[in-house]
């Protein structure tokens, strides 16, 4: 079967580029090197393009949201339930705070900063984990998300990503793992790794951590602010 190109294939393209650009740089000898965010914004514009066209959608728009997710390239992220809406609402009774009625609100929310294992690649990861308490009664479920933002040393932002809690059913404890890789450029540099939980689009609660990526791989906790 042949396989039929579009016209709108060079714009998806020119898309993809010009989300390189911050990516890229020149090599001593004229030619063009590429970071792992640029390499993943190049293959999800390229992997979000067939996407659409397989599926008779807009190529430009299916570029540009590939491109986009390919930044994000080695971050993973889960959610899961580890006690139950009965458990939990019982814990917070006995220590005197009444569980709403009529809505399920956010009332705790923890976070630990800690390296992981080293991975099949022999690389390490940073690994980012936060408990959830949601209490109350009701049918409605809250959309509750978590934010996660790296600054580095001069308070520039490096990178942020939103990730909603699909585990969330109702009231509950919850736990959330993401991970992502350190930059061969973060040894021996200080960086400002800040979460947030986010319940029906209001902001509950931001833990902010000052951390420093030792030359080994080590993360260094240096100071917290809850």
């Amino acid at each position: 079967m042949p396989i039929l190109f579009s016209t709108r294939r060079p714009i998806a393209a020119a898309i993809a580029l010009s989300l390189l650009a911050a990516g890229c740089a020149t090599n001593p000898d004229g030619t063009i090197k590429m970071d792992d965010k640029a390499k993943g914004a190049l293959f999800g514009a390229a992997a979000g393009c067939a996407l659409a066209a397989a599926t008779g959608q807009d190529c430009v728009k299916g570029a540009v949201v590939g491109a986009v997710a390919g930044f994000l390239i080695g971050w993973y992220f889960e959610s899961k339930k580890i006690a139950d809406a009965k458990v939990v609402n019982q814990e917070y009774t006995k220590n005197k705070i009444k569980p709403p009625k009529n809505e399920i609100v956010p009332a705790a929310f923890t976070t630990q900063i800690a390296e992981s294992p080293v991975n099949a690649d022999g690389q390490k990861e940073v690994k980012i984990t936060s408990n959830t308490d949601l209490i109350g009664y009701g049918d409605k479920v809250p959309e509750v998300q978590q934010k996660y933002a790296l600054y580095d040393e001069k308070n520039k932002l490096v990178e942020e990503k939103t990730e909603k809690l699909a585990a969330v059913d109702g009231a509950g404890r919850y736990e959330s793992t993401s991970k992502f890789k350190l930059p061969p450029e973060a040894k021996g540099k200080k960086y400002t790794v800040k979460t947030s939980l986010v319940s029906n689009k209001k902001t509950y609660k931001e833990s902010s951590y000052k951390v420093v990526f030792g030359n080994d791989g080590q993360v260094i906790l240096l100071a917290m602010a809850q």
